[in-house]
């Protein structure tokens, strides 16, 4: 019987209880006198296991169970009270359930040995897992890590759950024995007591140990589920949305076959979820993918309101002055947006390898991520950029100059960003934002036109080039309340922009950095809704948080199969694409049929849409975002409001009717192509021309 074996066991003088955990191939001999140490009895209190509230635990203290028990061991030595056998079931059901539950998946098997790639503490991951020493299984797999169950495993987890019950400091050094220690506590209904918690908890934020989050977000969901820590549940979905986010887009296109969807973008595993689980990640992805268009539209669309904030911009945007004069005035305001937008699309266009923190280390080949991650910023679609971290931090961290206007913005000229994001979501309204070159030359010119109406020197002539500007003062040196400066215009914007980049890329917590996730993780409560009700959500588990969404089993717009919540309707469900799902409102995330309509319209507001197979008529007020301070004279994005008409059945420039005998044949994937901003034809029988 060697030291380490003897230091396992567990004795109390005061206890009332012994706890026998015994090997497969033990057979008790009717004796109280021990054969090997693993025979044993564990010399522990009862009051401190029926404390717990556990009816599993209880159901061991059962009368006729007890009566068994002490028959079985040979009777009650003195001080004793009860007998338990915690041993691990053999019976069929029992056993199954065990072993599932007890089944250390591959991202834990294989954590300890990244310990030198990501710095990870020792206490965490330099132990020694468990070994058999009787032969009742095998401790490694034919890879040689450790086996998904081990017999000795199992046994030493019920031990360390024990431990922490009578008060007592388990070593969980090794991810096998944190995984097999909240499995058993979780299968005894005990993990999300605080001290079972606060160990799993605790070791997955010890230090660099918080990769794990990023690296496996599957099981740290499933950690932080068994254990209902909010935190880390909101912590590991961050992770599963933004990488289901960018799949969606990056699929958008054309649907993959959903059980080729085993990886990310970035090329990491995606592990396993249960089916209600994979579910909010599909859900939340959605609204998410749709959340960031809103906001790179508030940022690069037509109406660009942030501008308003800005000093230089105020001067040229509550100038007083009306026609002929205000046409300079708009002209100028056009100018200065279709450079912030052209300026935006060029950083968005630029050559770069995916983002990795210094401090990360990549591998040739093996565990994720490898050097294939680098490649896949550059190999993604275009617009795909929006959801990466890697566009949103070159953003932030990009000097502006003037001259970033005339550079090259990848798509083709006089593009709009209706067209180049496929018509989506917050998209579809934006055919007036085109994306064009916007030389110095047309800055200033149309800026000292500005700057002549405020006397402060003559407007340039019309036969004016680039090249006379030269020995002509840009108007910065000029001290007037009235002036507009270019060189400040774009400090500001600078200044604006990176702000506004860094807001995009921050973490959610502050003590939850993501240096190895290069998708979007800023979640907020529109997302989070679709977790539990102890995670910050308002899923109570009825499905009422699904109520504005028809339920689907499996959608082509996902990129895993999900589960069919039951409504009660006998009508079946279809499987809309990306874009349906976005063309319907955001923060609704409306999930709606699209067969049986008599013809169906495709407008800026999805409630456009009739349930009842006819289009609505609409009033423009509900597509329009009017200044509430300034008519729409000065808004360069106007200039054929009034010209827009909602009729069902016409050939307008705002409608877009698809027959319903087209629709059944028509792949809404078919309908986008986000590469390089091109489209691909469909039937429409009339659209707004790009402006």
């Amino acid at each position: 019987m060697s030291v380490s074996e003897l230091e396992d066991i567990l004795f109390f003088e005061d206890a009332d209880t012994l706890a026998f955990i015994d090997p497969p191939s033990y057979k008790p001999a009717w004796s109280l006198q021990p054969s090997c140490a693993q025979s044993i009895g564990h010399r522990i209190h009862s009051w401190k296991l029926l404390g717990t509230g556990s009816e599993i635990l209880k159901q061991f203290f059962d009368p006729k169970l007890q009566e068994r028990n002490i028959k079985h061991r040979g009777g009650l030595p003195e001080g004793i009270k009860y007998i338990i056998d915690l041993t691990p079931p053999s019976t069929e059901d029992d056993a199954v359930l065990h072993l599932t539950e007890l089944s250390c998946p591959l991202g834990i098997r294989t954590w300890a040995d990244a310990r030198d790639r990501w710095h990870l503490p020792p206490q965490c991951v330099s132990g020694v897992d468990i070994h058999s020493s009787d032969g009742d299984g095998d401790d490694k797999d034919h890879s040689g890590y450790p086996a998904e169950y081990s017999p000795a495993r199992h046994r030493a987890g019920i031990v360390h759950v024990l431990q922490v019950l009578e008060g007592l400091n388990p070593t969980l050094d090794t991810p096998c024995k944190l995984w097999t220690f909240f499995a058993v506590a979780k299968l005894y209904e005990i993990s999300t007591r605080t001290d079972i918690s606060m160990r799993v908890t605790l070791w997955m934020y010890e230090g660099e140990n918080k990769r794990f989050i990023e690296l496996h977000p599957e099981i740290a969901y499933r950690l932080a589920k068994g254990i209902q820590c909010d935190y880390l549940l909101q912590d590991a979905f961050c992770v599963l949305v933004g990488e289901e986010a960018l799949l969606l887009l990056r699929n958008s296109r054309t649907p993959i076959p959903k059980q080729q969807q085993t990886t990310t973008v970035h090329g990491r595993p995606r592990e396993m979820l249960d089916d209600d689980d994979v579910q909010r990640v599909q859900y939340a992805g959605e609204l998410f993918l749709g959340r960031i268009f809103e906001k790179f539209v508030e940022l690069a669309g037509a109406d660009m309101h942030w501008m308003k904030s800005l000093h230089q911009f105020r001067r040229v945007f509550y100038s007083p002055y009306g026609p002929p004069e205000g046409e300079i005035v708009e002209d100028l305001i056009a100018a200065l947006k279709d450079w912030v937008r052209a300026t935006i699309f060029m950083v968005l266009s630029l050559e770069s390898i995916s983002w990795l923190s210094n401090k990360c280390k990549l591998e040739p080949s093996g565990d994720y991520p490898t050097r294939d991650y680098l490649n896949a910023y550059s190999s993604m679609p275009f617009m795909a950029h929006i959801m990466t971290r890697t566009f949103w931090v070159i953003l932030s961290e990009r000097k502006l100059d003037e001259h970033d206007g005339e550079k090259d913005i990848g798509p083709p000229r006089d593009c709009s960003l209706a067209k180049m994001g496929g018509y989506m979501g917050a998209f579809r309204d934006q055919h007036n934002a085109l994306v064009r070159y916007v030389t110095v030359a047309e800055l200033r010119r149309k800026m000292r036109a500005f700057n002549g109406l405020c006397g402060l020197f003559p407007a340039a002539e019309p036969n004016d080039r680039a090249g006379n500007h030269a020995t002509q003062p840009d108007g910065d040196e000029f001290v007037s309340e009235g002036y507009f400066s270019l060189s400040t215009f774009v400090i500001e914007v600078q200044q604006y922009i990176s702000a506004f980049a860094r807001e995009m890329i921050a973490p959610g917590r502050p003590v939850m950095s993501y240096d190895l996730t290069d998708t979007l993780t800023l979640l907020t409560e529109n997302e989070y809704r679709f977790l539990p009700l102890w995670a910050g959500g308002c899923d109570d588990g009825s499905g009422g948080v699904y109520a504005d969404q028809i339920p689907l089993a499996e959608t082509d717009g996902f990129s895993a199969p999900g589960p069919s919540i039951h409504t009660g309707s006998a009508a079946p469900s279809t499987a809309p694409s990306v874009m349906s799902l976005l063309e319907s409102t955001v923060h609704g995330a409306s999930h709606r049929a699209t067969e049986g309509f008599a013809s169906e319209v495709v407008s800026i507001n999805s409630e456009v849409m009739s349930e009842t197979g006819n289009a609505n008529v609409v009033d423009p007020s509900d597509f329009q975002k009017v200044d509430d301070e300034l008519s729409f004279a000065l808004d360069s994005s106007a200039d054929d409001v009034d010209d827009v008409s909602f009729d069902s059945d016409s050939d307008s420039d705002d409608t877009v009717v698809i027959d319903h005998a087209d629709i059944t044949e028509f792949s809404e994937f078919e309908e986008m192509d986000l590469d390089e901003g091109k489209v691909q034809n469909i039937l429409i029988r009339g659209k707004r021309a790009a402006a």
